[in-house]
């Protein structure tokens, strides 16, 4: 199938959005900002479809990410991620990416509260990759 983002063929990543046509090539669709879930049935979002968070986060003046200490936005987004059990620690998604694949499962947490179920179950669902070792 052609791709949707770099119209070439070969793409094979299909949205699980209700009724969406969109397919595309894996490195093609995170680049646009869709979404995988690497557990479960590994479903995959186009940038309409992906899942959102829903935290009631208030930022106190520029937050910044708590990994690489640069501003993030002003809400959550795509590439601002927000920790969902103390809504105090925010982080650019490449940033706690990064953290989860150096951390795997067994040690990756909020580097803030420390809370781990909650945290990992929502990085998850965002499409945050957290490797068993």
């Amino acid at each position: 199938q052609r791709c949707c983002v770099c119209r070439l063929w070969g793409a094979s990543v299909s949205c699980r959005g209700r009724r969406c046509p969109r397919v595309f090539h894996f490195p093609c669709g995170s680049e646009r900002g869709c979404v995988s879930q690497f557990f479960g049935e590994f479903k995959s979002f186009c940038w309409k479809h992906r899942p959102v968070q829903c935290v009631r986060a208030v930022q106190q003046d520029q937050t910044l990410c708590l990994i690489c200490q640069e501003a993030v936005a002003g809400q959550p987004c795509y590439d601002t991620l927000v920790c969902p059990a103390c809504a105090s620690a925010w982080f650019h998604r490449r940033c706690i990416q990064g953290q989860a694949l150096r951390s795997a499962r067994h040690h990756f947490r909020c580097p803030l509260c420390q809370d781990v179920a909650t945290f990992q179950e929502e990085m998850f669902r965002l499409g945050i990759k957290i490797p068993d070792r």
